[in-house]
């Protein structure tokens, strides 16, 4: 982060300086990760109060703190410290990054989707570079949170910037837009995740087309006219509307597919692609990052060789190997789209027996036993067993039942793993795959360690 005066955050988010006023060299939420002569924003969450670890901050090296009114009072060992009040610290955090982020004039692309958000923000970033010094959010840093604590890693060396965009509700992406100003847009799909809160898809796409409508009448907007959903949102954007798929004309398509044990192969308006990643999904995130870099002055061929020896984030279809077992971990997170993807390279992967360990897919509400249950089906058209885990995942169980495999439930990870090995045979190819919060990591890790 470029310095900034204690005074001008104050002013830039209409709070109120008690102390010294100073430069920060830069933001944090955590505690535990604060740097020294960082501003701590003292964030209000449904589990913790920032406010509560006040003089652990000033202790870890603090400059000053962005607080509430009503909660900074009477903490101990505050003294002397310089303090940013304000009404609300989450909205002041999200001002500050908008303020900021309109100090450069840096290229500014933003990403979202139902699946391969993380992947293709990854890409476009990686085919950007080939022109450009890139910026990108870490991670999943992706929400109301996130977002403003990668802005605020734009310096004045960076010429271009990728930000992955992550919602569970409508209004989410616009709001995320109103700090970031995106003026390319890439929207990979809308599948069924969040649908709990979204209660449909076409909600989802809803909610995805409002980084269209953010876009200045100047920008781009790239989407994927594979998903008629999301196409029937084209017209929302101002912007000029540029395609991409396999099966639909686009102006990006996908031609001469070859899905190997390797990586993808396809050809791009005659230029052929060759990616060391998994999956016919992948190629949709390819062609989406290529699309971007042409936008950007980045020619075809160079995008291809960016992207030549891309490897996917940590636990994302990621093949590994053991002395006994190959393993195909996608335990990142989970909904019915990315298993049904998954499961499809279990399927093409040679293996003298194929295991699918799944877990619960969170927040599909209505459609969620349902959708469990079809991918147990699914599920046991690609692999000889089928090992299930949580309370959601029964319904996995039993649509692998229903297609007469063997399949094996159990009430949540631990004892799923205490029987692994009684259950696992030297030389199968494993898929681990479940949302995020059912830390099948864990189960991973179990695999890894039988010997």
């Amino acid at each position: 982060m470029e310095p900034m005066l204690l005074s001008q955050i104050a002013g830039a988010v209409g709070g109120s300086l008690q102390g010294q006023d100073r430069n920060v060299f830069g933001v944090s939420i955590d505690s535990r990760s604060l740097k020294a002569d960082q501003l701590f924003a003292a964030i209000k969450g449904p589990k913790f109060d920032g406010h509560d670890f006040l003089t652990a901050a000033r202790q870890s090296g603090a400059a000053a703190a962005l607080v509430s009114a009503h909660s900074s009072k009477d903490k101990p060992g505050l003294e002397s410290f310089p303090l940013i009040t304000v009404t609300d610290t989450t909205a002041a955090l999200q001002q500050l990054a908008g303020h900021y982020r309109k100090k450069f004039s840096l290229k500014m692309a933003a990403v979202t989707g139902s699946n391969g958000k993380t992947t293709t923000k990854e890409m476009t970033a990686r085919v950007l570079s080939q022109k450009f010094r890139v910026l990108k959010n870490q991670g999943n840093l992706n929400n109301q949170y996130g977002i403003p604590l990668s802005l605020f890693n734009v310096e004045k060396e960076h010429q271009a910037a990728v930000m992955e965009l992550g919602m569970s509700g409508l209004g989410e992406i616009a709001a995320l837009c109103q700090m970031v100003l995106p003026e390319l847009g890439i929207i990979t799909n809308a599948g069924e995740g969040h649908t709990e809160f979204l209660k449909d898809v076409q909600n989802v796409a809803r909610a995805k087309a409002e980084l269209l409508e953010a876009l200045p009448d100047s920008g781009t907007a790239i989407i994927n006219y594979d998903d008629g959903n999301l196409k029937a949102h084209a017209g929302k954007a101002k912007a000029r509307v540029l395609g991409f798929s396999i099966d639909s004309d686009s102006d990006y398509r996908a031609e001469d597919l070859d899905l190997t044990e390797q990586g993808i192969k396809f050809t791009l308006k005659g230029v052929r692609f060759e990616l060391p990643v998994l999956g016919r999904h992948n190629i949709y995130n390819a062609l989406a990052a290529a699309a971007a870099g042409e936008v950007w002055g980045i020619d075809l061929k160079s995008a291809a060789l960016a992207l030549a020896d891309f490897q996917p984030a940590s636990m994302r279809l990621e093949i590994m190997e053991t002395k006994k077992f190959k393993i195909l971990s996608d335990c990142y997170n989970a909904n019915p789209q990315s298993m049904q993807a998954a499961l499809a390279v279990l399927k093409n992967l040679p293996a003298q027996r194929k295991v699918a360990i799944l877990g619960d897919m969170k927040e599909l509400g209505q459609i969620s036993s349902d959708r469990h249950r079809q991918t147990g089906r699914l599920a046991a058209q690609s692999a000889g067993m089928v090992l299930s885990a949580g309370p959601l995942a029964e319904e996995i169980h039993q649509g692998a039942k229903e297609q007469g495999i063997e399949a094996r439930h159990f009430e949540d990870a631990y004892s799923l793993i205490q029987n692994l090995p009684g259950l696992l045979l030297p030389g199968d190819l494993i898929l681990v795959k479940a949302s995020r919060s059912m830390h099948f990591e864990e189960v991973l890790d179990a695999i890894k360690r039988i010997q």
